[in-house]
Order: structure tokens, then sequence, then C-alpha cells
């Protein structure tokens, strides 16, 4: 509901908090001391950190804080400073690849008065960045490249090739992009590897981060050629994340990464190939396997992504591309797996997970996991003598004492172990820092 402001009430109300307002100004300042804060810096520097510093006067304190705030988190982040004394000086390390370059660093100084409030500086903002090259900088329609190896044409070329990347896959998926993308390319495959961190996979060429809306690629300035395929996949992935965003549930792996190689490279006959090869050998993955992280050994890996767009295909033919856009705006209210596919296709995900198999030539699968223990005869002792409760006949089931009594002991030894287990934990147990 929206409040009218020109109300009588809203001015009423308005006449009476601006005379409180004036009574606590006559009443004089809260606190007894006031904290100057001269004019914050702040330097980068890349593999090593942000150093933060903001001079103050005026006031003692005992403590001071950074409030810091990095994006996509949901609030900010209060770190304490060790022995404070001015100037406030603090370092955001980035040595172990803590965060990626282009990332915008928003941050506070704080001090705690001698009366117990707290007052906080002015807002100091940078982007931590990778200063290891000479970045030369062009600008498209969606995109703007960032490349220090290659001549004009180079440039000219990725950056076509990422903006066109941005316009298809906007265009299928029916949503409309405004918000600009940084595309970094580096030449060679070490200083690619550090720019993403330590956790990054030997065979991966690019990589979109969409919170900070970069992406990063390895294009060496003869090898244009691989350029077409990674550049438009990971700019799908950008584009699929504007689309499908929401605080709630994000949509399962195999979906994301497989409409990333369907619209950069299509469901190629070396997919299919694999597809169908492990369809014949029952070594294919159910696509619920496929919603978190992928197989880490190299042909499960490949064999992941292969599954992926085989199933985007299958889901395209089947029910259509307005469809398959419907879906996409479903996960952005924060629907679940189920519930998007049933609004989308009239059907869950188990349901898809059939149909893809069927297509692939796959009616029946083998369970994993848990499974109900089979049936056997009953150990000698565990059943009475023809006799039930009463002296009446028996009907050849365990006799109720003797579980009662099986189950007390093996609880016994349940308890046992745990104690053993704990006793052991905190004699042998050591703080992981």
């Amino acid at each position: 509901m929206i409040k009218r402001q020109g109300s009588a009430a809203y001015r009423v109300s308005a006449i009476f908090v601006a005379g409180l307002l004036g009574l606590l100004a006559l009443a004089g300042p809260v606190s007894a001391d006031s904290a100057s804060f001269g004019t914050p810096t702040a330097i980068t520097t890349f593999g090593k950190g942000i150093v933060m510093s903001q001079p103050v006067s005026g006031a003692s304190f005992s403590e001071a804080d950074l409030v810091l705030t990095l994006p996509g988190d949901i609030g900010p982040s209060v770190i304490k400073i060790k022995n404070p004394v001015s100037p406030l000086t603090y370092t955001f390390d980035t040595s172990k690849g803590q965060i990626q370059p282009n990332t915008r660093v928003t941050a506070r100084f704080q001090v705690v008065l001698a009366d117990g409030s707290t007052q906080q500086g002015s807002e100091i903002k940078i982007t931590y960045v990778d200063d290891r090259f000479h970045w030369q900088t062009k600008s498209g329609s969606f995109v703007t490249l960032h490349w220090y190896d290659g001549n004009a044409a180079f440039a000219e070329q990725a950056l076509a090739m990422g903006d066109d990347g941005i316009s298809k896959s906007a265009k299928f998926l029916g949503v409309t992009e405004t918000q600009p993308i940084d595309f970094y390319v580096y030449a060679d495959q070490q200083s690619f590897y550090d720019a993403l961190g330590p956790g990054t996979r030997e065979n991966v060429g690019g990589e979109a981060n969409t919170v900070t809306r970069t992406l990063f690629a390895l294009i060496p300035p003869t090898d244009l050629g691989y350029a077409r395929t990674v550049v438009p996949h990971e700019l799908t992935h950008v584009v699929f994340d504007d689309a499908t965003t929401n605080p709630y549930h994000a949509p399962p792996r195999w979906l994301n990464e497989g409409l990333a190689v369907y619209l950069s490279e299509g469901y190629g006959s070396s997919d299919q190939s694999k597809v169908a090869q492990s369809a014949r050998s029952k070594t294919l993955m159910p696509l619920p396997a496929l919603t978190g992280q992928f197989p880490t050994t190299a042909d499960r890996f490949y064999l992941a992504y292969a599954e992926s767009v085989s199933a985007v295909d299958y889901l395209i033919r089947k029910y259509g591309q307005a469809s398959f856009q419907k879906l996409v705006r479903t996960y952005s209210t924060g629907a679940s797996d189920d519930e998007a596919f049933t609004t989308a296709f009239g059907v869950d995900t188990a349901a898809v997970n059939k149909g893809w198999l069927a297509d692939t030539g796959i009616t029946s699968s083998q369970t994993f996991g848990p499974q109900t223990a089979p049936g056997g005869p009953v150990p000698p002792g565990w059943t009475t003598s023809g006799q039930g409760p009463g002296g009446q006949p028996g009907d050849g089931s365990p006799s109720t004492g003797l579980l009662v009594a099986a189950v007390l002991a093996l609880g016994g030894v349940v308890l046992l172990g745990v104690a053993v287990m704990m006793h052991v934990l905190g004699r042998n147990a050591q703080p992981h820092l």
C-alpha cells in the first residue's frame, strides 16, 4: 500500500515529529565525545590484498571495526580491528584467491566511543583489479572487453562474439538484458588460473561470475576459433542467471550447463556419441545425479556436459521453446524444481528424467543408493517352539521377549560405541584453523 503524504493526518504527524526533533536538538548531543574521521584511502594489489586506512581524531575509543560488504552478500560483515589506533588500517587478504578481479568492495570504519555509542566514517568504495597487465578496453552494446595481448582486429572480433552471445541467449530465453557485463581476456593459462583462484579445475577455459557480472576467458590472440564456443557459452550463464535469479532456489546445474552448450555449439555429434555409448553400456547418469557439481574425472565430467545438452535438446524438441521460456520465468519466482517443471511442461522432474532416458533408449535403469534389505530365514532360537502368547500355537514370528532382549543388547552396544568414540575424539580431535 502506498502512503499518500498530502493527507491532514500526515501533516499533523509531520508537525509533531518536527517539534520532537527540535526538543532533542535543544537537549544537546547524545554523546559527550565526537570522533572526526579524515579522508579514507584504499589501495588494491592483485594477489596480495586491499589495504584500507582512515585517520580518526577528536575522541578516545578502545574498539574499532571495519564494516565490509561484497557483491552478493545478504548483509555486511563486521571485522574487529586489533589494537586500534589512528589511522585505522585493515588489509583484506586476497593472497589465496578469496575474491576474483573486478569485485567491487564497499566498507566503512567505525569506532565505539567511551559512552558506548558507535560512530562511522565515510564509505570506502574500491574495485579489486588484476594489476599485472596493462589492460586495453573497448565497449560494445552489452559487453565491455578488457584485453592485454592482441591487436585491434582481435579485440573487435572478441567483442562481437560477446555482444552476439548475449543477444542470442536473451532472445532465446525471452528476456531483456540492460546491465553491463565485463569481459576479461587472458592470453596465457597460468595468468588465467591465477585470476580465477586455486579451486579452478584444469580443464576450464572460461568462467562467468554472475554475481559481479564478469566473464573470464582464456583466449590466445591466435586461437579465436576456440573463443567462438567459450564466449557465448559463458555469457549464456549470465543471461540465464539474470532470468532465473531469486532468493530461494537455483535451477539444477544440468539445466544451466545444458542450455549454455545448446546455445553455443548445439547438441553436436561428439556429445550424441558419448550419450549413445553410455546408454548402451548402461553407464548413463540420471538427471538427479547432475543437479549439483559435476563429476571430477575427465570421462564423467565431459559425459555430464553431453547428458546436459542432450536433456535440454529433448525438452525443446518435446515441449517447444515457448514452454522452455515459461520454465525460466517460473524459476524466477522461487519455485522448486518440481513446481517449475510442472508449470512449464505439465510433468515433474521425475517424469522428465524418465522421458529423457526413454529418448536415449533406456526404459529401465539400475537404482543406486540405500535399498530395502532382502528377506531371509529367521535365525535359530528367535522363534518359540510352536507356542504363541498365552500358550496359543505360534505363527513362526520372533518371540517378543527375545526381540526385546535383542533390541536392548543392540542398544547397549551402540551406546558403548558412542561413548568410546566421544572419548577418543575428546582426546585426539584438534581444531582446524
